[in-house]
């Protein structure tokens, strides 16, 4: 297909995704409010774990002594990325649910833009999210970190992305040999969750979880996106580097694991229930 092609096919899954997630009036809402909830728990274990919002000791681990702009920004990044890894996992599931894997699949347009369509919604709902966000929770929680340095992390954010990518790439092609995903699903999401470092510095974990979260992209896209925010380009030249060397290596790896999973799975068949 040439490009003009692929955006066409690009716009028709993105707008499908749009209409069924206008279609639940609530999803909105609910996506808004687990951000204040969020928020407010971040708020609530800070003051009930040192008795106020500034910590020393966070202070001295992540350069961040406010513990809720630390949570805040983690959370951002975790909302971001977690488009990623829900926007190509479920896309496999759900068409598995519906028994349109095949047909979908067999369309004429190239599979990343099957997946990217699936993930467009959630991008553009993410940045809609943050827009609403950063005032209400600088007004509301009394947020303060540099905005012009947070703007200097947005394509960093997006460099991160791109590893993100490759892990919801990886789980795709996974997702295609199980049976039963909806499990596989969970646990995956939980470990990304508890490995993010959006609601505690990952340097607390054990020596073992350390490595893992390191491993993953998304604490380090939190760690990159918090020390810019924090003090600027020049101070997070190795978060930078290690971001876009780890983002790069999953963006290979992903591709070629699911490239790999698919015909196998065109071996067996393409499941669906």
């Amino acid at each position: 297909m040439g490009v003009t092609s692929e955006l066409k096919a690009l716009y028709g899954v993105a707008v499908k995704n749009w209409r069924i997630f206008t279609s639940y009036k609530l999803w909105l809402v609910s996506d808004v409010m687990f951000g204040f909830f969020f928020v407010g728990q971040a708020l609530l274990i800070g003051i009930g774990l040192t008795g106020e919002r500034n910590s020393p000791a966070l202070q001295q681990l992540t350069g961040y002594a406010d513990y809720v702009t630390f949570a805040v920004l983690g959370f951002m990044v975790l909302g971001f990325g977690l488009t990623f890894l829900s926007g190509f996992v479920w896309s496999i599931v759900e068409e598995l649910y519906a028994g349109t894997l095949e047909y979908s699949f067999a369309a004429p347009m190239r599979r990343i833009t099957f997946f990217m369509g699936n993930v467009l919604t959630r991008i553009f709902l993410s940045f809609l999210y943050m827009g609403i966000y950063i005032p209400i929770f600088t007004l509301l929680f009394n947020i303060r970190f540099d905005f012009l340095n947070f703007l200097k992390a947005i394509p960093f954010l997006l460099v991160g992305a791109v590893g993100m990518i490759g892990l919801g790439m990886t789980a795709a092609g996974i997702v295609l040999y199980l049976k039963d995903p909806g499990p596989f699903i969970t646990i995956l999401e939980m470990l990304v969750f508890a490995l993010s470092g959006a609601m505690y510095p990952v340097s607390i974990l054990p020596k073992g979880l350390q490595i893992l979260a390191k491993i993953l992209p998304y604490a380090p896209t939190s760690e990159a996106v918090r020390k810019i925010v924090a003090y600027g380009y020049l101070n997070s030249i190795s978060e930078i580097s290690y971001l876009v060397l780890l983002s790069g290596t999953y963006a290979i790896v992903g591709y070629l694991v699911y490239k790999w999973s698919e015909r196998q799975a065109r071996i067996v068949g393409l499941k669906s229930y």
